[in-house]
């Protein structure tokens, strides 16, 4: 399933994906803060969008509205969406409706192109990154 519908829900953009850009949109009480940004092709296409929440029950409450809505839009498409808490800082990320949590930050980048190309996922199965990762998404 392709983004576009939750695209038309926020603030379209086609801006460059800059840390400061990121930073300015996730800033405290900005108009675009409590929102989702999509990113395609290493831009940000639309911020402030609304995603949907995954279904399934979490009954002891370790997740909140927007790990939900990462692991949400994680389920319905091929997006993987990465959740940083506002309360802890630390990073997140959801991909086939399943949370891989505590992610290192200076991992952050590996992690993401692990999971986006097949052929690096091919290529590096026996490193560590790709075995941390399949032990955290169980």
């Amino acid at each position: 399933t392709g983004l576009q519908d939750l695209i038309d829900t926020g603030v379209k953009m086609d801006s460059e994906l800059t840390p400061e850009l990121l930073a300015s949109i996730f800033y405290p009480n900005a108009p675009l803060h409590d929102g989702g940004v999509i990113v395609r092709n290493m831009r940000i296409a639309a911020a402030g969008c609304g995603l949907p929440l995954t279904a399934t029950q979490f009954e002891d409450g370790r997740f909140g509205l927007r790990h939900r809505a990462g692991i949400g839009v994680s389920e319905g498409t091929d997006a993987i969406a990465v959740i940083v808490s506002e309360e802890r800082g630390s990073i997140s990320i959801a991909h086939n409706g399943r949370m891989i949590r505590r992610v290192d930050p200076n991992q952050l980048v590996s992690a993401l192109m692990a999971l986006t190309q097949p052929s690096i996922q091919k290529a590096t199965s026996g490193l560590p990154l790709l075995s941390w990762l399949r032990v955290r998404e169980k």
